[in-house]
């Protein structure tokens, strides 16, 4: 049974045992438009808890960073995306996921957002849509 977690900075994770799968939530999608280049990480790559691994450029020419949830490794990427990186404006929660990665450290999780709390954060956040969402603390909601 798989578990899905949520960052404060619009990545997502699910959880299969002691690896997941990273992407971005449709809602980061949505706020930054038409995506048309993602930069993936390197299979092998290890990385801390919120290190940026990749970044996702958009039509306007904007670019934004993705970060780690978790500290681990890189066991895979999506190589789809390179030539394909619409699967990520159409189901950037399933089939635009950008990487595999093993999970180090199991507690880490507990400081990202389940499915609930994630909806609560979503209503609360006031995202504009020329916001840059990686601006937000990774570990604390914003406050207002």
């Amino acid at each position: 049974m798989s578990e899905v977690k949520y960052t404060t900075t619009h990545e997502w994770i699910e959880v299969i045992n002691s690896e997941g799968v990273v992407g971005i939530t449709e809602r980061a999608q949505q706020a930054y438009g038409d995506i048309v280049f993602v930069e993936l990480p390197l299979v092998g790559d290890e990385l801390e808890q919120e290190d940026t691994f990749g970044r996702i450029e958009v039509a306007d020419g904007g670019t934004f960073p993705v970060y780690a949830p978790v500290t681990g490794e890189i066991i895979e990427v999506n190589v789809a995306l390179e030539d394909n990186p619409d699967l990520i404006n159409r189901s950037p929660e399933g089939d635009g996921w950008i990487c595999k990665m093993t999970i180090e450290g199991p507690r880490e999780l507990d400081i990202l957002m389940g499915s609930d709390e994630y909806e609560e954060y979503e209503e609360e956040d006031e995202l504009e849509d020329d916001e840059y969402v990686g601006e937000t603390d990774f570990y604390d909601e914003e406050e207002n």
